[in-house]
């Protein structure tokens, strides 16, 4: 999370884990989603994975916006190792690729899709949003 971000959490009248977690759907709240591969992942699957999850977050609206984030994103296989980042600002998405490449894609449905899949009610990786849960509680 942000310097900010963390600043705006302290300022929530409840401290509770339900406070935390809908300042955690604000992409107001600035924060980057680290993805760091643990193994060989070819990047059609990875990537489709990831599309999956935010499409039907997305409601219809700005699914032009899927295929702009797949093309950020080389043709080769995510190495073990590998990372890639997402930072949330508002609406806007700035996305670093395996290889360091950084675009960006302008679209506030976009970036609620984000947050909700990885805070949501059903987040990609329930244990990443424990693990931020429990950090900023």
């Amino acid at each position: 999370m942000h310097p900010e971000s963390i600043e705006a959490i302290k300022k929530e009248p409840s401290t509770g884990e339900g406070s935390i977690e809908q300042v955690l759907l604000d992409p107001s709240i600035n924060r980057t989603i680290r993805i760091v591969m643990y193994r060989e992942v070819d990047m059609e699957t990875c990537i489709t994975a990831i599309l999956e999850a935010l499409e039907p977050r997305m409601n219809g609206d700005d699914l032009d916006k899927l295929e702009e984030f797949k093309k950020l994103n080389p043709t080769d296989a995510f190495l073990e190792g590998a990372i890639i980042e997402m930072t949330v600002k508002g609406d806007t998405l700035v996305y670093k690729n395996v290889i360091g490449n950084v675009g960006s894609l302008k679209s506030e449905r976009f970036a609620e899709a984000v947050c909700d899949a990885y805070y949501g009610a059903e987040p990609i990786s329930p244990t990443h949003k424990e693990s931020v849960v429990d950090g900023l509680s």
